[in-house]
C-alpha cells in the first residue's frame, strides 16, 4: 500500500498544482462551462506535464533530487494560492453537470450531415432518461477495475532489455540527479581493462563514432577517459520513475507505468465521449480496458503508456480548443504543452507535427490566424526545440542512430514522403484558393469521402487477406543485437497479428468506424484520423522487427490500438443514436465486441512477468559488501553480467563489469586493479568459471551458487505468445583473495 500511496501521492501533487494553474485563466468573462471530470483531468494534465518538465530540465543540468523538486512545487503552490485568493472574487463557479460537454458547438461551420450527430444542447447524453450521476458511479467502478488489472507490474529490473534500462536509469537519477552518468571506476581502469571490460560497437553500428563501446546495452560510453556513460532514450519517462524511485524505491518506479495507463484510458474516454456521447465511450473504454495490450503495457515500465496518457489528452484538448470553448487560452495551452512533451518521451514521434502542420498551414491560408493561438503553438515549438536540443546535448548516440535508421529507411521507400508532401501541397493550395470560400468546396466533400473510404477498406482487405499470404521468394532476414535473425518479409502479417490482440471483430469495428468518421468529418474528427491514420499506416506497413512478438506489439499502444478503441465505440455512438432497434442492436454488438477482447487476452491479463525477482535480487545483495566489484566471467554476445549486472550496478550500487574478451585481459593489470580496490576496502567478486583465476595467479573464497528466477510469456515471434516458461540464472559467486 505504501508503493501505491507513493504513485497516488504524485498524482495528487500534479492534481493540486494543475487546480491551481488553471486558476488565471477562468475568469468571469472566460468561464469553465463544462463538468467537472472535465476540469479535474484538465488540471492533472496540466500539472503533469508542468511538473514533469521541470523535473527533467533539473535533472538535465545534474541537479534533481525529491527535495528540490517539493520546494519547487510548494512555491508554486504557494504562489498560485496567493493568485487565487486575490482573484476570487473574479472568477466565476463551475457551474455544469456531470453530463455536459460545453457550450455550443459553432454549428454553422458543418454540415447538416454533422450537426445531426451533435445531441440536443450538446450534453453528451445520447441514450434517453440516463440519470446524470450514472456516468460518474460507473467510472469510480471502473477505476477500481482497472486499478487492480494496471497495478499489478512485470518486475522487469533486469538489463539487456528496455524495460531494464528505463528502471536501472531512474534509479540512478534518484541517486545521482542527473540522466550523464559519472562513472569514476570506469575512468580510473587501465584502458586494457577498459577494452576487456567494454562491448566494442560495430563501424556500421551508427553510434559508434559517437560511443565507440557500452558498459550495458542501452548505457553507451561515450568517454571511457572521464568514465562518462550516456545512457539511451529520450528521458523524460525515467525521469518521473526517478521521481517514484525517491520517494519509496524500486517499486513506486514501476507502478509510474500503470498510473499513465490509468490515466492514458481516462483521456481515450473523454476524446470518445466528445465525438460519440458518454454510453459509447464508456463501452469504449471498458474495451480498452480489458485489451491485452493495454494491460501488458501498463504493466511494463517503457513509455508506451505516457505516452499515450500526453498524446490523447493533446487530442481531448484539441478537440474542445478546435470547437472554441472557453477558456481558449487553457484549452490550446493544454493541448499544445501534451504533444510538445511527447518528443520528450520518444523519439519516433516527430511526425505527430503533421497535426499542429496542418492546423496552422489551414489557420494560415484561411486567414484565421490570430495571437491567441500562440498558446497552442508556441509550447508545442518550444518543447520540439528542447526535444533537439536534449537529442544532440545528452542523446547523440540514440538519437544519431535512430535518426540514422530513419534516414535511410525513408531513402528506400522515397516513394512515401514524395506522396504526402504532394498530398499536402494540393491541400494547401485548395485551401489557399478557396480559404475565404469553404463553403463552395462542400459539393466536393462526399466524392473525396467516397475516395478515402475506399481506399481504406481496400488496405485493409490487403494487409488483413492478401498480403500476409505473398510468396516468401527472396525472404530477408533482419540482424537483432541479441544475435538472432527475424524474417522481415513478416511484417506482411503486420494487421493479422494486431488482430491477435483487438480480434477480427475488433478490426472490422475498427475499419467501420474509421469509414462512418471520414464520412462524416469535422474539423473534430479530422485531428483524431490524423493522428490514428498515420500511426497505424506507419507501423502497420513496417514495424521495427523484435524476436519477442509481444514486445513488438508495443508500437501499436500509443495510438493504433486506441484509435481502434475510439472509432468502434463512434460506431456504438452512432447506432446509439438511431432509432430503437438499433439501439438494441449496438448493445449486442458492444458486447459480442467485449467478448471478443477478453477472449483474445486469455492468457496476458493474469501473467505477471518475472515475479518475485525483486525480492531474489534483494536476498543476493544482501550477501555482498557494500560497493563491491563485482567480475562476470562471460563472453556470449549479451552476457549475465549484462542481465543481472546492470541492476547490481545501478538498482544495489556495485560496479559491475563483464570480462568481454578474456585474451585481452593483462595479468599484472588486472592485478594491479583488484590491490587498489582491496586497499580501498572494496570487495572484488568472481561470476561464473573460475579455472581463468588460476592462470592469472589469483585465489577464490568458498564459492556460493545462486539461483535467480522467475516466470515469463514465451519470446515467440512468428506465433501469439501463449505459453509460460521459467527463466533462470544460476550463479557461481567467489571472492577473490
Amino acid at each position: 500500500m505504501l508503493n501505491l500511496g507513493s504513485v497516488l501521492l504524485i498524482a495528487a501533487a500534479c492534481l493540486i498544482l494543475g487546480r491551481l494553474l488553471t486558476i488565471p485563466f477562468i475568469t468571469s468573462d472566460r468561464p469553465f462551462g463544462r463538468d467537472r471530470l472535465s476540469l479535474y483531468f484538465a488540471s492533472l494534465v496540466f500539472g503533469a506535464v508542468v511538473l514533469g518538465w521541470i523535473a527533467l530540465v533539473l535533472a538535465e543540468f545534474g541537479f534533481f533530487s525529491l527535495l528540490l523538486l517539493s520546494i519547487l512545487w510548494l512555491i508554486l503552490v504557494l504562489f498560485l494560492s496567493i493568485w487565487a485568493v486575490r482573484k476570487r472574487n473574479k472568477i466565476e463557479p463551475i457551474t455544469g453537470v456531470a453530463d455536459q460537454a460545453g457550450p455550443p458547438v459553432e454549428e454553422d461551420t458543418l454540415t447538416p450531415a454533422q450537426t445531426d450527430l451533435i445531441p440536443p444542447n450538446n450534453s453528451n447524453r445520447i441514450w434517453p432518461n440516463q440519470p446524470s450521476w450514472l456516468q460518474t458511479l460507473l467510472l469510480i467502478l471502473w477505476l477500481i477495475g482497472a486499478g487492480i488489472l494496471f497495478f499489478r507490474p512485470h518486475e522487469f529490473v533486469i538489463g539487456a532489455a528496455d524495460a531494464g534500462v528505463y528502471v536501472n536509469l531512474a534509479a540512478n537519477i534518484s541517486q545521482t540527479g542527473a540522466i550523464i552518468i559519472q562513472d569514476d571506476t570506469l575512468a580510473e581502469l587501465d584502458d586494457s581493462l577498459q577494452s576487456t571490460f567494454l562491448r566494442h560497437l560495430p563501424d556500421q553500428e551508427r553510434a559508434s563514432e559517437i560511443a565507440p563501446s557500452y558498459l550495458f546495452p542501452g548505457f553507451y560510453v561515450t568517454s571511457a577517459r572521464t568514465g562518462q556513460v550516456t545512457p539511451q532514450f529520450y528521458p523524460l519517462h525515467a525521469v518521473w520513475q526517478a521521481v517514484a524511485h525517491s520517494l519509496n524505491g524500486v517499486w513506486p518506479a514501476l507502478l509510474m507505468t500503470g498510473l499513465w495507463a490509468l490515466l492514458g484510458s481516462l483521456a481515450i474516454y473523454l476524446t470518445t465521449r466528445e465525438i460519440a456521447g458518454w454510453e459509447a465511450a464508456f463501452i469504449a473504454l471498458l474495451g480498452l480496458t480489458i485489451n491485452a495490450l493495454q494491460v501488458w503495457f501498463a504493466r511494463y515500465p517503457t513509455t508506451e503508456a505516457l505516452t499515450q496518457f500526453l498524446l490523447w489528452s493533446s487530442l481531448w484538448a484539441t478537440l474542445v480548443w478546435l470547437k472554441q470553448e472557453k477558456p481558449l487560452a487553457l484549452w490550446g495551452l493544454i493541448a499544445g504543452i501534451a504533444l510538445g512533451e511527447v518528443f520528450l518521451v520518444r523519439i519516433d514521434t516527430y511526425f505527430l507535427l503533421v497535426i499542429p502542420g496542418g492546423i496552422l498551414a489551414w489557420l494560415l491560408v484561411t486567414k484565421r490566424w490570430q495571437a491567441r493561438h500562440w498558446w497552442y503553438f508556441g509550447p508545442i515549438i518550444m518543447l520540439t526545440i528542447h526535444s533537439f536540443g536534449h537529442a544532440l546535448g545528452q542523446s547523440r548516440p540514440y538519437f544519431f542512430s535512430i535518426f540514422g535508421y530513419g534516414l535511410n529507411l525513408l531513402s528506400s521507400f522515397w516513394i512515401l514522403p514524395v506522396a504526402g508532401a504532394l498530398i499536402g501541397a494540393v491541400i494547401l493550395l485548395v485551401l489557399w484558393r478557396y480559404g475565404n470560400r469553404l463553403e463552395e468546396l462542400k459539393k466536393y466533400q462526399r466524392p473525396l469521402a467516397g475516395m478515402a473510404i475506399i481506399m481504406v477498406v481496400g488496405l485493409v482487405v490487403y494487409g488483413w487477406l492478401i498480403r500476409p499470404y505473398l510468396s516468401d521468394d527472396g525472404l530477408v532476414y533482419q540482424s537483432w543485437y541479441g544475435g538472432e535473425e527475424i524474417p522481415v518479409a513478416l511484417n506482411r502479417q503486420n494487421l493479422l497479428r494486431l488482430g491477435w490482440y483487438i480480434s477480427p471483430v475488433g478490426i472490422i469495428l475498427a475499419t467501420a468506424g474509421t469509414c462512418l468518421m471520414i464520412w462524416q468529418i469535422d474539423r473534430q474528427k479530422a485531428v483524431i484520423l490524423a493522428a490514428g491514420l498515420t500511426f497505424a499506416l506507419l507501423y502497420l506497413w513496417r514495424i521495427q522487427a523484435n524476436p519477442h512478438q509481444i514486445y513488438t506489439m508495443r508500437r501499436y499502444v500509443p495510438a493504433v490500438m486506441p484509435f481502434a478503441m475510439v472509432t468502434s465505440g463512434y460506431v456504438f455512438g452512432w447506432l446509439f443514436r438511431q432509432r430503437r432497434g438499433y439501439r438494441f442492436a449496438g448493445l449486442f454488438l458492444a458486447g459480442l465486441w467485449l467478448i471478443s477482447l477478453a477472449i483474445s487476452a486469455r492468457g496476458f491479463i493474469g501473467q505477471v512477468d518475472f515475479q518475485g525477482i525483486i525480492t531474489q535480487l534483494d536476498k543476493f545483495d544482501e550477501q555482498l559488501s557494500p560497493d563491491s566489484i563485482l567480475i562476470f566471467n562471460s563472453q556470449d554476445q549479451i552476457t549475465t553480467g549484462d542481465v543481472l549486472g546492470t541492476p547490481l550496478n545501478y538498482l544495489y550500487g556495485h560496479d559491475a563489469y563483464s570480462l568481454r574478451d578474456i585474451e585481452k585481459l593483462e595479468p599484472d593489470v588486472f592485478h594491479d586493479a583488484i590491490n587498489q580496490w582491496q586497499s580501498e576496502g572494496r570487495e572484488v567478486y568472481w561470476f561464473g568459471d573460475r579455472s581463468p583465476l588460476a592462470k592469472l595467479g589469483l585465489n577464490s573464497g568458498q564459492p556460493v551458487v545462486v539461483t535467480i528466477s522467475g516466470p515469463q510469456l514465451e519470446n515467440s515471434y512468428e506465433h501469439k505468445p501463449q505459453l509460460v516458461g521459467q527463466v533462470q540464472w544460476t550463479l557461481e559467486v567467489a571472492p577473490i583473495q
